[in-house]
């Protein structure tokens, strides 16, 4: 058995940079998998500043969030957002989030610390039941070889 093979994915990328003061979000239905694995990736730019925010919330009824303490940059009881040490290159933050005990919609928001463009893309796993094609996945495509 191949445990990628049993995973689901959700994914934004703005098509333009996103300001200093404008946030980039995905929100993320975890329903029925008890691990996502999240990355915050910025494109190459001159800042060595990766994200002003960076924080991962949760909610049961995908309306009222709140801040999952252990998963927000610069917070009290959280992480210390990375500085970037190749502006020339694609940056990535990975968080990775054991979510049996995380209510069941979760929200990943990131500002970026200049003007950047950035994605957050979600791999869920550890599902109940394994998807079985490619929109069980999250994909419009998916292929083995």
């Amino acid at each position: 058995m191949i445990h990628a093979q049993f995973e689901k994915f959700a994914a934004t990328l703005p098509t333009a940079a996103v300001g200093s003061t404008a946030t980039s979000t995905l929100t993320i239905d975890r329903l029925g998998y008890d691990h996502v694995s999240v990355s915050a990736i910025r494109a190459s730019n001159a800042s060595t500043v990766f994200a002003s925010v960076l924080k991962v919330e949760e909610s049961d009824n995908n309306s009222d969030y709140t801040d999952v303490t252990a998963l927000v940059g610069g917070g009290t009881g959280g992480f210390t957002i990375p500085e970037v040490t190749d502006t020339a290159a694609a940056s990535i933050v990975q968080m990775d989030i054991d979510c049996k005990a995380k209510k069941r919609y979760l929200k990943v928001s990131m500002t970026p610390g200049a003007s950047a463009t950035l994605g957050i893309v979600a791999g869920m796993s550890r599902a109940e039941v394994a998807p079985t094609n490619a929109a069980g996945k999250g994909l419009i495509g998916w292929v083995v070889g």
